[in-house]
């Protein structure tokens, strides 16, 4: 079956994967005004994420399948786009973090509630669950993918209230979080390649077609990796400034 997805699909899952290349892009930017980098390297770091950004939202749009491509295609064959665009740009950027230390700075700068506020807009999950009653996504695919990402974006912004008000075990919570939201991650691409699908039911399932065409493809190829990144930064800022304040505190006197 050729999936037909609704123009306002269409438009929201465009839209906000738009809108995640931007806002990153622009938390980047405004941290490199805080960072104590010289206005050449600000401006390389501004230019740099934004052409990255830029390139590997616009490669998701043009090379994603059209929905006509899969209509004599295995129903068991996954798309190289998906994989290729997840682990290629995923290495690339985390390459840069480890490479450059003005791009580490700059990540510093960024406010710890602000990496995980922008993360609301995982709640468009709930397009998926929208799909499935429309016969568009297979519900093994469809509940845990879209009720785990509306859960976690919704969550988002508490977790960056949390610690922005220093309230009592708001890092233990975001830990929590940052790691249920992998998890969130890896169980959807798990159910949507249909992997994960046939080791819990020990029959091989389809790929979620859907999710490897255009439109719904830049969730996998743009959304799904750029949200792993967050978390991976996020785990890793938090570890290191629990890591900072443990040295901080003082040894009791013997």
């Amino acid at each position: 079956m050729i999936p037909t997805i609704p123009w306002y699909i269409t438009f929201v899952v465009i839209a906000t994967n738009l809108a995640v290349a931007v806002i990153v892009w622009r938390i980047v930017s405004s941290a490199t005004g805080r960072s104590d980098l010289s206005s050449a390297s600000q401006r390389a770091v501004r230019t740099g994420s934004g052409l990255f950004l830029g390139a590997w939202f616009g490669a998701a749009l043009l090379l994603a399948p059209r929905p006509a491509s899969i209509l004599h295609r295995d129903p068991f064959l996954l798309t190289p786009i998906i994989p290729i665009l997840d682990a290629v740009p995923m290495a690339f950027a985390l390459l840069a973090i480890w490479r450059s230390s003005s791009l580490r700075r700059v990540i510093s700068a960024v406010p710890l509630p602000t990496l995980h506020g922008v993360q609301v807009y995982r709640a468009i999950g709930v397009v998926f669950v929208i799909l499935l009653i429309q016969g568009q996504l297979p519900a093994h695919f469809a509940l845990p993918a879209g009720w785990g990402d509306v859960a976690i974006g919704l969550a988002a912004p508490l977790v960056a209230l949390a610690l922005a008000r220093s309230v009592p075990g708001a890092r233990p919570i975001a830990i929590s979080w940052n790691v249920v939201g992998v998890l969130d991650l890896f169980v959807a691409v798990g159910m949507g390649t249909g992997f994960l699908a046939s080791l819990l039911s020990a029959s091989r399932v389809p790929a979620a077609a859907a999710m490897g065409v255009y439109p719904m493809i830049l969730v996998p190829t743009f959304a799904v990796p750029v949200s792993m990144l967050l978390h991976f930064i996020c785990l890793a800022r938090l570890a290191r400034e629990a890591h900072e304040g443990a040295r901080l505190v003082p040894t009791p006197a013997r």
